[in-house]
């Protein structure tokens, strides 16, 4: 409480882009974090640049595992240095399907994160439909939380963030169906997605330049498929590659996301072998 003068959001250069966008619709002033050579966040950077916005640091925004696809190995160490300074960390739980049941945004030190319903607990991933899921956060800041006239109008404070009281209600019961019948069979899942792609990648390394790796060497639910050399010498792109495989029945990777000229494959675990 008291301190609205803090508005500087330090943010990974491996964020989503929807992380930038959304700390400056807020107002906030958005401090770009370098990466490492393994598309680490560069802690020496994020150290410098939190005590140098120690007084007016509002928070970082971090997704884990990256969207480089690794799992940040200084991830608590960054969030202490966020904490130690003043700052709050959300967490971007787009890549939840590879921390149920492993991890989790309370044991690396996340203050907030948004889970996502899609991917990870059973919603389809993009096609234009409506987004729906739960936004958690410590106890500290339930006070601060949303609500909904429906269910406060006694309160004064009763702003809400959807004109619908329970968002996409019709959504909730498939991921509430998916939890219910798989248990603990969930840990199994997320398994299966690191295991998918870590199979995938050592299956294309020879082939292809893979540009990111974790500490170990290997990757989490997805991984990244450089192709800009093979651009260089033939021509193809990224976009061709794309619509040839589309050609034999395959979802394309996401394109030039996080790095342009590249794929990003997430087989997911849903693929079968």
């Amino acid at each position: 409480m008291g301190q609205g003068h803090r508005n500087v959001c330090l943010i990974p250069s491996s964020a989503h882009g929807t992380n930038p966008a959304s700390a400056a619709i807020t107002g906030l002033k958005v401090v770009v974090v370098l990466c490492d050579e393994h598309g680490n966040i560069n802690v020496s950077d994020l150290k410098a640049k939190a005590e140098e916005h120690s007084k007016n640091l509002s928070s970082l925004m971090v997704t884990y595992p990256s969207t480089h696809g690794v799992f940040e190995a200084s991830i608590k160490e960054i969030t202490d240095i966020i904490h130690t300074n003043g700052g709050q960390v959300y967490m971007d739980g787009a890549n939840m399907n590879a921390q149920v049941l492993i991890t989790s945004p309370a044991t690396i030190g996340a203050d907030v994160c948004h889970l996502n319903l899609h991917k990870t607990f059973c919603i389809p991933h993009g096609g234009g439909g409506p987004g729906i899921g739960p936004i958690c956060v410590r106890k500290h800041l339930a006070p601060f939380l949303p609500g909904h006239f429906e269910f406060n109008r006694e309160e004064k404070l009763n702003w809400s963030m959807t004109s619908a009281p329970f968002g996409s209600a019709g959504i909730i019961p498939i991921s509430y169906m998916y939890i219910k019948m798989l248990g603990n069979d969930l840990l199994k899942s997320t398994q299966i997605a690191i295991l998918n792609a870590n199979y995938m990648m050592e299956k294309i390394k020879d082939h292809y330049k893979i540009l990111y790796r974790g500490t170990s060497g290997r990757c989490a639910h997805e991984f990244i498929m450089d192709i800009r050399d093979i651009k260089k010498v033939s021509g193809i792109t990224e976009e061709d590659v794309a619509k040839r495989l589309m050609d034999y029945g395959f979802h394309a990777p996401t394109m030039s996301f996080p790095v342009p000229g590249t794929l990003m494959i997430e087989p997911t675990e849903s693929e079968d072998k």
